[in-house]
C-alpha cells in the first residue's frame, strides 16, 4: 500500500497563561507568582507573608517608581496602595481611593508615587490590576513586604546590590536601577562563558533584559557546561508528532535513549520567539497545588479548573467571571471600619469605572471557579488593532548581541564533557487536552506542570528547565524549594523560518519540580511566543497607543497568544505500539494500546462493507456505570461542528444510542435524522458496549460528516458524563475525549495510495529572468539538467523512490521547485518525508551541489497524499506548459496539485498508468 499521513494531534481544549502581574519594585514577596487573583486566592494579596526573604526598606516621604512585570495587556487600570500589618488599606498612592489609573494604557509597567512621610513597619505595597474583559470586579494582585523608615534609619538605598556614594547608588556588576534593584544575566559575553556563549539584549520590558545564549555544545546559565550534542538529524530514529496542524508548523520529535534512560525531544516550530513543552501525570487534581510548594498553600486555595479566558474560534462563549465579594479591604486609614461588598455589575464604562468600596480581607471566602470570558459588547475576534509594523525595527530586536569579550587562548580549560548516548527509542501519542478530575478536583492544563522552554538566535540557544504551579509565568526549577535543573543536554538554533529546540533529560526524577516519564498517559501542553506584529488576543487588545505598542519582544516569556499558538493533549512517550490502526477497510483504537478486550479502558473498532457502502462501529468502555460512552467524527479535530454518537444503558436495562451534533463547547443535540441503524448494546460488570451502522455518506450534510475515498476524518473517543433516560440530556464528559492520532480513512479495500514530496531550494548564483519560466528555453533546460543531476542521484537511493522531476523555477534569486514520487508502506510514511527533508538539507548545507550555489538557510519540503480507487475518476486533461516527464519519458496522466500553504500550482507527471486523486493536506 502507498500512503502518506502524519500523526496529527490537535487539541480539544487549549491552555492559556493570562494576566501575569508581579511587582518588581519593590520586589514581590516569596513566592513571586504572577497569576494571583481575587477568585482563586485569599485576600488581600493571594500570597501569605513569611515564606522567605526580607522586607524592602524604603525612605518615608521619598518618591518611588513602582514597577511590575506584565505578561498580558488586559483591559483596565491599576491601583497602588499601602496596607498596614493587618492588611487594611492605609493609603492609596495612585490617586483617589477606590479609583483606577492608567486604564487607557494596557501595557504600562511603572507608576511614580510619593510615599507618606510617616513610619510604617511590617507594611505592604499592593498593586491591583484589572482585567475588564472579564468583569470590572475581577482583579489581580501582587504584594511587596516593606518597612517605611525615616531617612537614615537603616534604609538600604541600594538593595544590598551596590554602594551609596554622593547621593547615588553605584551598583555591582549585572545590577542597575536607582536602587540597584534590577539584575541582568550578563553585560557582555564574558558573563556567558566567553567563547562558549553570547550576551543577547532581548529588548524586553522586564528584567533580565540581557540574557546568556549558548553556542552548540554548551549549556547552562553561564554556558559553562559542555555537551557533545552539536547537531540535530530528524531522520535519526525519532517519532514525530504534529502539534499544530494548521500548516502544520509545530512538530515534536522524540526518542528514548535506553542505555542512559533518557528522553530526547526536538521541537520544530515556525517562528522566531520561544518554544515550550510541558507535562504532568494524567489524572492529577488540584491537590497537587497544595503539595508543592506546601508552605504557600494557606494563601493559594487552588480552586477548580478554569474555563478558557478567551473564546475559541469555533466555540461558543459563556458568561464572564464573577469575582468574590470579599476581594479587597476597604480603602480607609481606620483598620476597624466596616466594609461594603464591591459591585459585580457586568456593564462597564469604557473609561474608568465608578468608585466602589471594598470589603475587608480578613474573611476567607469559599473558592469559586472562573467562568469563561466573552468579548465586551462590540468586541470581536481577530484582527485586532496592532501598532505600525517596521521590519527593520524587528530586525533590531533580533540582533542585539552586546559587548563581546576577548576570546580565550587556545587550550583554556573547559568544563567536563557530559556523555552522550547513541541508542534510540520509540513512542507514540494521542490527541487530547483539557482540565482533569471531577468537581473541586478539576485542574487547569498549566497547573503543576514540568516544562522545558527554549529560545534561539541564529545558532545560539537558551534552553532551561521550568515548573509552573498554576497559570503564572513558569519559573526555572531553582526558583522552587529543592528544585534543580534536570536537563542533561540541550541544543537549539533557527533555520529556514523555524526555531529548533532540543533537550535531553532522565526519564526518572526525584526533583519536586519535575515529573518522571513512565509508560502511561501524560497531560502534555505546548506553546510558542507571539510573533512581531502578529499578536493574537481574544477579545482583541488595542496596543497601538500604549506605552509599549510592541509589547511582545522576540524570545520574551509572555502570553503566547490563542489559536494555533498553544495546545494540550494526552500523550505517552514510552508506548511503542500504535494506539489506533486503520487500514482501508477496517481499524481499531484501544487504551491502553496493549490491552486485550475487556481489560481496555476504551476500545473502538470499525469495519467497512463495500457492498452496502456502510460502516459497522463497535465501542466499549470500562467503569461506565451511570455514564455514557461515545465516538465522534470531525474534519478538523475540533470539537465544534462535529458529528457524535453516544449511548448508555438505561435504568430499565435498555440500550439508548443516539446520533448527535455539537456546534461548540456545548452539549451535543440530537439530530432530527437518526442516520444510524443496527443499534445494539450491553453492560456487564461495568463495561458498556454499543454498536451501530452508518453510511459513509448519510446524505445529511448539515449534521453528519462523510467519509469517502478522498475524505478522511479524525475520530473522538469519549466517556461521559451522566445522562437522563427521559430527556436524553447528557452532561459533560468526565475527561476530555482522546482524538485519533491520525485522520482515519475508510475507503474501498482495493484503493491504492502513493506519496508525493515537493521541495524548494534557492539558487544564489543565478539571476532570475523570464527565460527560466519558459520550459522550452535553453536556459530553463540547462538549469533543469543541473538540478536533476545534483538532486536526483541523492534522492533515488531512498527506499521506495519511483520518480523525480523539476517542476519549475521562480523569482527569489532563483527558486527551483522539485517533485519526488515514492511508494511506501503506510507505517513508513513519516520516514519518507523525513528522509527527503534530511537529504535536501544535507545537500544545501554541505554545498555538495556541483555547479549550483545554494542558500544554506533555505529549503522547504512538503508532502501531499495521492490515491487511486478501484473505480478510476475521469483522467484530467494534461496541461501543455511545464509538463514534467519522468526518467523513462513516460506520457502518463498529469496531476495538478494545489499547495495549500503557498497557494501555488504544481504539475506532476504520474509514474503509473492508473489515474490518481489528490487528498488535500488539510485532511491528513
Amino acid at each position: 500500500m502507498m500512503i502518506i499521513t502524519s500523526v496529527v494531534l490537535l487539541v480539544a481544549l487549549t491552555w492559556t497563561v493570562d494576566c501575569h502581574v508581579r511587582l518588581t519594585w519593590p520586589p514581590a514577596r516569596t513566592y513571586s507568582l504572577d497569576f494571583l487573583d481575587n477568585v482563586r486566592t485569599v485576600g488581600p494579596c493571594g500570597m501569605p507573608k513569611g515564606l522567605g526573604g526580607q522586607p524592602t526598606t524604603l525612605e518615608a516621604g521619598s518618591t518611588q517608581t513602582v514597577t511590575w512585570h506584565l505578561g498580558y495587556p488586559h483591559r483596565g487600570g491599576i491601583r497602588i496602595e499601602i496596607l498596614n500589618s493587618t492588611g487594611n488599606v492605609l493609603h492609596t498612592l495612585s490617586g483617589i481611593p477606590n479609583n483606577w489609573t492608567l486604564a487607557n494604557d494596557t501595557t504600562a509597567q511603572s507608576y511614580t508615587v510619593q510615599l507618606p512621610n510617616e513610619e510604617c513597619q511590617n507594611c505592604t505595597v499592593r498593586l491591583l490590576r484589572q482585567a475588564r474583559e472579564w468583569s470590572g470586579s475581577y482583579t489581580f494582585w501582587s504584594c511587596a513586604d516593606v518597612n517605611i523608615l525615616p531617612a537614615g534609619q537603616n534604609v538600604s538605598y541600594c538593595s544590598g546590590n551596590g554602594m551609596w556614594m554622593n547621593n547615588k547608588c553605584h551598583c555591582k556588576r549585572l545590577y542597575s536601577g536607582d536602587a540597584c534593584q534590577y539584575k541582568d544575566e550578563c553585560i557582555d559575553s564574558s558573563d556567558c562563558g566567553g567563547k562558549w556563549g553570547s550576551c543577547v539584549d532581548i529588548a524586553g520590558t522586564s528584567y533580565p533584559k540581557k540574557q546568556c545564549f549558548c553556542k552548540a555544545g554548551y549549556m547552562g546559565p553561564k554556558c559553562q557546561t559542555v555537551t557533545t550534542w552539536k547537531s540535530i538529524d530528524l531522520t535519526a530514529g525519532y517519532k514525530k508528532v504534529i502539534l499544530s496542524s494548521a500548516k502544520p508548523d509545530y512538530e515534536m520529535y522524540y526518542k528514548v535513549i535506553n542505555n542512559t534512560q533518557e528522553i530526547e525531544v526536538v521541537l520544530k516550530a515556525m517562528g522566531s520567539s520561544y518554544v515550550a513543552v510541558g507535562w504532568r501525570p494524567r489524572g492529577a487534581t488540584s491537590t497537587c497545588q497544595e503539595m508543592y510548594p506546601r508552605d504557600a498553600a494557606r494563601g493559594l486555595r487552588g480552586g477548580g479548573a478554569e474555563p478558557e479566558s478567551e473564546s475559541e474560534v469555533k466555540s461558543e462563549g459563556t458568561s464572564e467571571p464573577k469575582a468574590e465579594s470579599t476581594a479587597e479591604p476597604e480603602s480607609t486609614a481606620e483598620p476597624e471600619s466596616s466594609a461594603k461588598p464591591e459591585s459585580t455589575a457586568k456593564a462597564e464604562s469604557t473609561t474608568e469605572p465608578e468608585s466602589t468600596a471594598e470589603p475587608e480581607s480578613t474573611a476567607e471566602p469559599e473558592s469559586t471557579a472562573e467562568p469563561e470570558s466573552t468579548a465586551e459588547p462590540g468586541a470581536s475576534a481577530e484582527p485586532e488593532t496592532n501598532p505600525t509594523c517596521d521590519p527593520d525595527r524587528h530586525m533590531n530586536f533580533r540582533n542585539l548581541v552586546v559587548g563581546t569579550a576577548e576570546p580565550e587562548p587556545e587550550g583554556a580549560s573547559e568544563p567536563e564533557t557530559e556523555s552522550e548516548s547513541e541508542s534510540e527509542g520509540e513512542g507514540e501519542g494521542e490527541g487530547e487536552g483539557e482540565g482533569e478530575g471531577e468537581g473541586r478536583g478539576l485542574i487547569h492544563p498549566m497547573d503543576c506542570t514540568d516544562m522545558i522552554i527554549g529560545m534561539a538566535r541564529g545558532n545560539l540557544h537558551r534552553i532551561r528547565d521550568y515548573y509552573t504551579r498554576d497559570r503564572s509565568t513558569p519559573q526555572e526549577d531553582e526558583f522552587w524549594p529543592n528544585g534543580q535543573n534536570s536537563l542533561t543536554a540541550v541544543l537549539g538554533y533557527e533555520e529556514g523560518g523555524y526555531t529548533y529546540i532540543g533537550f535531553r533529560r532522565k526519564l526518572s526524577s526525584s526533583d519536586n519540580a519535575d515529573h518522571s516519564i513512565s509508560n502511561s498517559l501524560l497531560n502534555l501542553i505546548w506553546a510558542r511566543g507571539q510573533e512581531y506584529c502578529n499578536y493574537r488576543h481574544n477579545p482583541p487588545i488595542t496596543l497601538g497607543n500604549t506605552t509599549e505598542p510592541h509589547f511582545y519582544k522576540p524570545d520574551e516569556l509572555k502570553y503566547h497568544g490563542h489559536g494555533a499558538q498553544r495546545g494540550a493533549l494526552a500523550f505517552n512517550f514510552l508506548d511503542e505500539s500504535k494506539p489506533d490502526f486503520s487500514g482501508p477497510c477496517t481499524g481499531e483504537y484501544k487504551n491502553p494500546s496493549s490491552c486485550v478486550d475487556l481489560e481496555c479502558d476504551y476500545k473502538a473498532t470499525w469495519q467497512y462493507r463495500e457492498s452496502t457502502d456502510d460502516i459497522k462501529f463497535n465501542v466499549q468502555a470500562a467503569n461506565t456505570n451511570n455514564k455514557w460512552i461515545g465516538i465522534g467524527f470531525s474534519k478538523d479535530a475540533a470539537m465544534a461542528n462535529s458529528d457524535i454518537v453516544v449511548g448508555w444503558m438505561t435504568s430499565s436495562g435498555q440500550i439508548s444510542i443516539t446520533d448527535r451534533y455539537v456546534t461548540g463547547k456545548v452539549m451535543p443535540t440530537i439530530d432530527e435524522n437518526q442516520d444510524i441503524t443496527d443499534l445494539e448494546g450491553s453492560q456487564i460488570n461495568g463495561v458498556t458496549k454499543i454498536s451501530f451502522t452508518r453510511k459513509r455518506n448519510t446524505g445529511d450534510a448539515n449534521k453528519d460528516d462523510a467519509f469517502s475515498d478522498t475524505q478522511c476524518l479524525r475520530l473522538f473517543y469519549a466517556i461521559g458524563g451522566g445522562y437522563n433516560d427521559t430527556t436524553k440530556v447528557i452532561t459533560k464528559h468526565a475527561s476530555t475525549p482522546v482524538i485519533s492520532s491520525q485522520s482515519i480513512c475508510i475507503m474501498r479495500c482495493g484503493a491504492r495510495v502513493v506519496v508525493l514530496v515537493t521541495a524548494r531550494i534557492r539558487l544564489t548564483n543565478y539571476n532570475h529572468s523570464l527565460a527560466y519560466e519558459n520550459s522550452e528555453s535553453a536556459e530553463y533546460q540547462a538549469l533543469e539538467t543541473h538540478v536533476t543531476n545534483t538532486f536526483k542521484p541523492k534522492l533515488q537511493v531512498l527506499p521506495g523512490f519511483k520518480t523525480f522531476a523539476v517542476t519549475g523555477f521562480r523569482a527569489g534569486s532563483i527558486i527551483a521547485e522539485m517533485a519526488v514520487g515514492f511508494e511506501a508502506d503506510s507505517s513508513k510514511m513519516d520516514a519518507v518525508q523525513q528522509a527527503v527533508n534530511a537529504t535536501v538539507w544535507q545537500a544545501v548545507r554541505s554545498q555538495n551541489t556541483g555547479p549550483l550555489t545554494l542558500d544554506s538557510t533555505y529549503a522547504i519540503v512538503e508532502t501531499a497524499k495521492m490515491k487511486t480507487t478501484t473505480t478510476p475518476p475521469t483522467t484530467p486533461t494534461p496541461t501543455t506548459t511545464n509538463t514534467p516527464k519522468d526518467e523513462n519519458n513516460n506520457q502518463g496522466i498529469v496531476l495538478r496539485y494545489c499547495s495549500f500553504v503557498h497557494n501555488t500550482w504544481l504539475n506532476f507527471q504520474g509514474y503509473l498508468k492508473t489515474p490518481y486523486q489528490i487528498v488535500p493536506a488539510t485532511q491528513l
